[in-house]
């Protein structure tokens, strides 16, 4: 089966999509069946080697989200709203896949797996809309989904905002360095080499660092490859496991993930999904895949009535506060605001812990590229002398 993009005219309105086929031909029938006239069929191309996979953005399904909750709420029929959204959606994979939940909806499928055909929306929102189908509710699904992907979306792009800097400060120190040793150094040091002087012993030393570097470059494709291709060698739940080991990096990978499993168990408990089935989409939301096992593993035992705080402090991965909280939660009937209190806690605690090394770093940087102009600088200067002095 491939997919494809496919454009149509229906009730003299045109309609977008995407639509899964052997062929063209199969799929143009397959339109032509549902009262849509085909005006364009393209295969939809999936890039087999990139480093950067086109996909769709938690902030634009945040506001399409947040935009079907608002439709809703003002009394638009849900066909209807999700037309108006995937008319004014600028992404056509976005817009292709509102339009085929609408296409699903009037064929009779339920919201919940007309969403989760798409392979666009995440999961947690087809078992929130499962869970309230049609019901009054159903606009409060959108809205509380949408503010989640929101929030999630805001972090990233703080983090994003708060490393570029330092990030950016240190790449273009590296590539000074690189233009000083390769091919400025060298140079002074022939000239002073044809005049038959020894070189000092600071540019032998960046000389030889030179040599390691270039070797280094040459290493560059091979460890590219590498990392590329890390999970035909290392299982990625292992590399996940040794990440949560690594200091400062590993401690914010568990923020994160804790945060977002608590946030998104705590919407599924808020409209009515039982608890081993909540844990099971809060779970399977987690990135780093040792932490998603261990989590996935206990979901059969809670089946079988133990309480979530006491599988959760099997995990050693899992804080001692994040377990207490959670047992609070039980003993208290309020569990899902529980969850969404040690959400914020997690992922304030990874802005703290962002924070507190950026500020250690800034400085830190600005020391190393001080450190590093100076040795570079005598090793320039230093030949120069010698090449003054010689011609005295």
């Amino acid at each position: 089966m491939r997919s494809f993009v496919y454009e149509g005219i229906k009730e003299g309105k045109r309609v977008r999509g995407v639509a899964r086929a052997r062929d063209r031909g199969e799929l143009f029938r397959k339109l032509r069946q549902e009262g849509i006239k085909p005006v364009r069929i393209e295969e939809k191309r999936e890039r087999g080697f990139s480093l950067f996979r086109p996909r769709v953005s938690e902030e634009e399904v945040a506001f399409v989200l947040l935009q079907l909750w608002t439709l809703l709420s003002s009394g638009i029929p849900l066909t209807r709203a999700l037309e108006l959204v995937a008319s004014q959606t600028e992404n056509e994979v976005l817009a292709g896949a509102l339009i085929q939940v609408k296409l699903s909806v009037e064929r009779g499928e339920s919201l919940a797996q007309a969403f989760r055909k798409t392979g666009v929306f995440p999961e947690f929102l087809s078992e929130m809309l499962g869970a309230v189908q049609r019901g009054e509710n159903l606009e409060f699904v959108f809205k509380i989904a949408g503010e989640y992907l929101q929030k999630v979306a805001e972090f990233k792009s703080r983090v994003i905002s708060s490393v570029t800097y330092p990030l950016v400060v240190i790449l273009f120190s590296f590539v000074s360095l690189f233009v000083a040793v390769k091919f400025v150094v060298p140079r002074i040091a022939s000239v002073l080499e044809s005049f038959g002087k020894e070189l000092p012993l600071i540019t032998r030393l960046i000389l030889l660092f030179s040599d390691v570097l270039t070797f280094f470059l040459l290493l560059v494709p091979v460890v590219f490859l590498v990392f590329r291709f890390r999970e035909r060698f290392v299982s990625r739940e292992t590399l996940h496991r040794l990440l949560l080991r690594v200091p400062v990096l590993g401690k914010l990978n568990l923020y994160f993930n804790l945060s977002r499993f608590a946030r998104v168990l705590a919407m599924l408990l808020g409209v009515s999904v039982p608890l081993p089935e909540a844990l099971r989409l809060a779970a399977s939301s987690v990135s780093n895949e040792y932490l998603k096992r261990r989590l996935l593993d206990i979901v059969s035992e809670l089946e079988r009535g133990k309480s979530l705080s006491s599988l959760l402090r099997r995990i050693k991965e899992i804080p001692e506060l994040f377990v207490n909280l959670v047992e609070t939660g039980e003993a208290s009937g309020e569990l899902a605001r529980m969850l969404e209190l040690l959400a914020d806690v997690y992922e304030k605690s990874a802005q703290r812990v962002i924070n507190f090394w950026l500020r250690f770093i800034e400085p830190l940087s600005i020391l190393i590229i001080g450190i590093t102009v100076g040795i570079i600088a005598l090793s320039v200067l230093l030949p120069l002398t010698e090449i003054t002095s010689g011609l005295r």
